[in-house]
């Protein structure tokens, strides 16, 4: 056997095998850390692609609602109905806020915003098996399904019927070896998704230091200026990553730590 052959490691060798081991991140993009600066963008594009998901998710149950007493409605009732009208509009505003910082996130690192997002119906392998997307107009099941899929973690929130097989799904076997796409790393709650983007943040910012992970242009930066949401705030360090995450987790999750 050639001594140049018999020294090669086993598996995959070769600029494109580095690309997607760096792609994936540690632990092929299953492990809770994110190790390099493509496994972090992926995962923001994953994020931006769930918000705009969830949004959308809001704003159908809203338009489902009847809207005057031409369609059966007493008085009474169409002011009840307009006010949950109101109230899912306002949180659809919340999740389109979400979207906009999930793309200052993606634009202060160096990648470009993403706008994409899966086709309705949605396929069970989009996202992890406990993390459902679906049209539903409004009612119990979806008012369930909203309270599952943005509850606090480790709060005891079952899901609406019919949820339930797809959350005991387990994921295929599959071969590191032969993979050419990466993995959205697993994660049962929309916060626990952000919070591996910050501590995936925080380690590539001690790791590469602060000017060479936050490389974006400061003027491709959405704020107030451009849209009315005071919270939408410029990424440009650390600091103002921490802060943008927090909204978006406290708008959906509710305040971390004992309040």
């Amino acid at each position: 056997m050639c001594p140049a052959i018999e020294n090669v490691s086993p598996g995959p060798h070769g600029p494109l095998a580095s690309v997607l081991a760096v792609r994936r991140g540690k632990d092929g993009g299953h492990g809770t850390g994110l190790e390099h600066r493509e496994a972090l963008i992926y995962t923001l594009g994953k994020a931006a692609e769930l918000e705009h998901l969830i949004m959308l998710q809001y704003l159908f149950a809203a338009f489902s609602l009847k809207q005057s007493v031409n369609e059966g409605l007493s008085a009474e009732t169409l002011a009840a109905v307009q006010r949950w009208r109101k109230t899912l509009l306002t949180i659809g505003e919340q999740e389109m806020l979400h979207l906009a910082l999930v793309q200052n996130l993606l634009t202060a690192v160096g990648a470009a915003p993403r706008l994409a997002r899966p086709n309705f119906p949605m396929s069970a392998y989009s996202y992890p098996a406990g993390v459902r997307i679906e049209l539903l107009p409004f009612g119990e099941a979806a008012l369930r399904h909203f309270a599952f899929l943005e509850r606090p973690e480790g709060m005891d929130i079952e899901d609406a019927g019919g949820f339930e097989a797809i959350a005991q799904a387990v994921a295929l076997p599959h071969d590191e070896q032969d993979e050419i796409v990466p993995h959205l790393q697993e994660f049962d709650t929309i916060g626990q998704l952000y919070r591996s983007i910050q501590a995936g943040l925080e380690h590539l910012a001690d790791r590469l230091g602060p000017e060479r992970l936050f490389i974006g242009p400061a003027n491709a930066q959405a704020t107030e200026e451009h849209f009315r949401w005071v919270e939408l705030v410029a990424v440009t360090d650390l600091a103002s990553a921490r802060q943008a995450i927090d909204t978006i987790v406290e708008q959906g999750e509710g305040a971390r730590g004992e309040w």
